[in-house]
Formats: structure tokens, sequence, C-alpha cells
């Protein structure tokens, strides 16, 4: 898909830019957007070490929990978030991650279309997180 859509201005995130993973990046997406709510996805979360990756699985029962975003300028925040995952046009090849659309069921029952960092690469060997929530899984006590 590409990035056929910037005007897609809705962001999906499921680990280190959730506001309770309290990084850097996390406070850098939230002051250049506004929090929506939580939602889910069907996909499938691995734990990379230190950080998850999801797999997008458009059917079947495994969803990936986080939160979406609508973000204030996309064609500004987009750019710097696709460096962050290593997926810009000055990242090597093959990137580990790769910005995808998603529907994402918020918990109001809204579906939306958003931008998603799915993991591209091979998953043999990485352990999967079973439920889904990547903050719950690595114990941020604050996990909604």
């Amino acid at each position: 898909m590409g990035n056929a859509m910037p005007e897609l201005p809705y962001l999906f995130v499921y680990g280190t830019l959730r506001s309770g993973a309290g990084t850097e990046w996390s406070r850098s997406l939230a002051a250049a957007s506004r929090l929506v709510g939580m939602g889910r996805t069907h996909g499938a979360l691995f734990d990379l070490g230190g950080y998850p990756g999801m797999t997008i699985r458009a059917d079947g029962e495994a969803w990936v929990r986080g939160e979406v975003y609508w973000l204030n300028d996309p064609s500004a925040t987009l750019p710097s978030l696709d460096a962050y995952e290593g997926c810009g046009p000055g990242n090597p090849l093959p990137h580990e991650f790769e910005r995808q659309a998603v529907t994402v069921l918020l918990d109001n029952g809204q579906p939306v279309e958003a931008w998603a960092y799915a993991y591209a690469l091979e998953t043999k060997g990485k352990a999967r997180l079973a439920s889904g929530d990547y903050l719950q899984t690595a114990g941020y006590a604050d996990s909604p």
C-alpha cells in the first residue's frame, strides 16, 4: 500500500508510542495529536525484545490492543514517525516495520481507518504476546 494515502489522519499505536509507555516518542506523539480512544485491530503481537511488533491478520480471533490518535498535521508527523520506526526513505532495507492502513474498532464500537506500523520481517522464533496488549504484558501498571 505504501504511502498512497497521506490524507489518512488517524494513527493506531500499540507499543512504545502508547501514552502509558512514557517514552520520549509517546510524549512527542501526544503533543502532535489528539487521543481519540482505545481500540483494537485484527492481528498478532510479538515480543521483539524491548518493543513489540504486530502482524496484520484480517481474519481470526486474534486482536491487538492500542490507542488511536488524530494527527494534527499528518504530513509533518508521519515522516518523523516513519524514521523512528525505521521505515523512512533514509532507512536501509529491509525495513523492520512498514506503515499500513488498518481498520480499528474503537471501544465505543466505531470503526476507523488508521495508519499502523506493521512488523514486516519473519516472526518465526519470536515470542507471541497472546493478550494482544503490549503494556499489559510488559508490566506497565497504568495500562488502561
